[in-house]
């Protein structure tokens, strides 16, 4: 479908400015001289072969992607320091004294550290985790440790008090992301990529999320082949202005969550994973406290079953409609948007419908577009509960309604997607300024989730009038400049944009009158000043726009 967006909120706010340390590693490294050195981790002949007493940049060398000695721990294939995976970070477990439940030793991985000697305090061990989250670098202040020590002081919401158990089911396991630590007053948007390392290609037919009240959403993307090396490890903040870091555009929507939901697919499909799949999750957290530090995690219980099962495959996407303007008059300012894909081979059946906006959202209904383009029934109506059982007289921006038609209809709806659907969404805008799409929550958004599998080949389908012209950008993403390429059927005019994420113009790379053929024009990132995020290649020719979104990693 057309005008699709791959993040409910993929960009990051901080609203607050909190006293970091001058360098996060050196402060580890002097809680190891202080606290591990003492009678094991020195001399000639170091516990574990690993010796902690020496400079930070030969400390950081020792502990680093590094296979640990003991046999039990490098037999699941831990690190001493996994960056960006506390999880599968032994040292982390072997410190850990409890403060994450499900991250201790076992027996035959020894005893805990440091052996015999004061254990490191909560806020030591919490250093080391947050510093492993953050991608565990040598250099640099990547942990907030005024939010850090405010949540140990007392200060702290603990949004998950017990961490749920882990299923037993054959085939099932549980990741653990947290925790993240949100100060007092201030808003924020992670991604963090999650190498599954699978044995081998797997069905996914349920996932639960367990996550914080406070969260805005969590989702879960699959980094597309090879996109994975494009992302640091660790959590990565998002740029507002170009959505740096973003990995929109490189991977493929499996699930959404705005609250806790058990996404049981319905019987016969489910999710392809290979064995190769990487994960990227998407946590957009606001903490509106104004005294107390934030600390959230999330638990995805995941639930396989061997690749030979012949399920349909589930898939998901997000379509959204960025040209939304709210004047601030307090009054209902209502906006519509047909999606629809021409090229379409396949009927689809749609498995959940659900809607997304901030909180000048007051509705969100879904129709179906007749093959003329004019509104049809009506699909999905936003006043109804979060479950979709009953209709509760308005519409819960916070927790809007999940439509499951396998739940409602006991089947999927059938929908033509080159006739597609339209959405329309209406908003009431109190503040004191003019609202535009935006990615956090004093902006506004407008999209819908859209999960479905694939029905009847649309052969016998009449085809819709070809679109004039196809396009390619090459390579994308691109580090300088990159090459669009497009094919006219006929002598046309063509105007070619480029236009940023919020889908206002930077430059008009080519307008005028173009003959039938291959043409190729290209794009240098450095004449129009760019920096490294998304951006959008409107091409519009004889009325008819096609866009590809390209990324820039400088």
């Amino acid at each position: 479908m057309k005008k699709k967006i791959t993040g409910f909120s993929s960009i990051v706010i901080l609203y607050t400015t909190s006293i970091f340390s001058q360098n996060t590693f050196n402060d580890i490294h002097s809680i190891f001289q202080t606290k591990c050195t003492i009678s094991c981790h020195s001399g000639a002949s170091p516990t574990g072969n690993l010796d902690l007493s020496g400079s930070v940049a030969s400390v950081y060398s020792n502990l680093v992607n590094i296979t640990p000695t003991n046999p039990a721990a490098s037999a699941i294939g831990d690190k001493l320091i996994d960056p960006g995976y506390p999880h599968r970070s032994f040292l982390m477990r072997k410190c850990n004294n409890n403060l994450d439940p499900d991250n201790g030793i076992i027996a035959s991985e020894g005893v805990a550290m440091p052996n015999g000697q004061t254990p490191l305090v909560n806020s030591e061990i919490e250093l080391i985790r947050q510093w492993i989250l953050k991608g565990a670098p040598q250099t640099g202040n990547v942990v907030d440790t005024a939010a850090v020590n405010r949540y140990y002081r007392g200060k702290g919401i603990n949004s998950i008090p017990v961490p749920p158990p882990a299923p037993t089911a054959p085939g099932s396991f549980q990741i653990h992301v947290g925790k993240i630590f949100v100060p007092k007053l201030s808003e924020v948007e992670y991604f963090l990529k999650y190498d599954l390392k699978l044995p081998d290609t797997v069905r996914v037919d349920r996932i639960n999320v367990i996550m914080a009240k406070q969260s805005h959403h969590f989702i879960i993307y699959k980094l597309q082949p090879g996109a994975s090396s494009s992302f640091a490890e660790g959590l990565r903040l998002l740029n507002t202005g170009t959505g740096g870091g973003s990995s929109s555009g490189l991977n493929t929507l499996v699930a959404a969550w705005q609250i806790d939901r058990d996404d049981t697919l319905p019987p016969n499909t489910s999710y392809l994973w290979e064995t190769s799949s990487v994960l990227d999750f998407n946590y957009h957290i606001p903490n509106f406290n104004t005294d107390s530090t934030l600390a959230v995690d999330v638990y995805m219980d995941i639930y396989t079953k061997p690749k030979t099962v012949p399920d349909n495959i589930m898939y998901s996407t997000l379509i959204n409609n960025i040209a939304i303007n709210i004047p601030a008059n307090n009054q209902p300012t209502t906006f519509s948007q047909a999606d629809f894909s021409t090229s379409a081979l396949n009927m689809w059946n749609v498995w959940t419908l659900a809607t997304h906006t901030h909180k000048y959202g007051i509705d969100f209904d879904i129709f179906f577009r007749n093959p003329t383009g004019t509104k049809g029934s009506k699909v999905y109506e936003g006043y109804y509960d979060p479950t979709y059982t009953f209709n509760q007289g308005y519409y819960s921006w916070q927790h809007p309604a999940v439509l499951s038609f396998y739940r409602t209809l006991g089947g999927p709806l059938s929908l033509n997607p080159r006739d597609g659907l339209i959405q329309e969404a209406t908003y009431k805008n109190y503040g004191s300024t003019a609202v535009y799409f935006g990615f956090t929550t004093d902006s506004e958004m407008m999209l819908y989730y859209i999960q479905y599998t694939l029905g009847q080949s649309m052969a016998a389908v009449q085809d819709h009038e070809k679109d004039p012209f196809s396009v390619s950008v090459y390579p994308n993403p691109f580090s300088s400049s990159t090459v669009i390429g497009y094919t006219l059927e006929k002598n046309a005019d063509v105007k070619i944009e480029l236009v940023d994420i919020f889908g206002k113009q930077i430059a008009v790379i080519a307008d005028g009158k173009e003959l039938a053929g291959n043409h190729q024009i290209t794009l240098d990132g450095k004449c129009f000043s760019l920096q490294s995020g998304i951006y959008i290649v409107k091409i519009t020719s004889n009325n008819v726009v096609s866009t590809k979104r390209i990324v820039l990693n400088q």
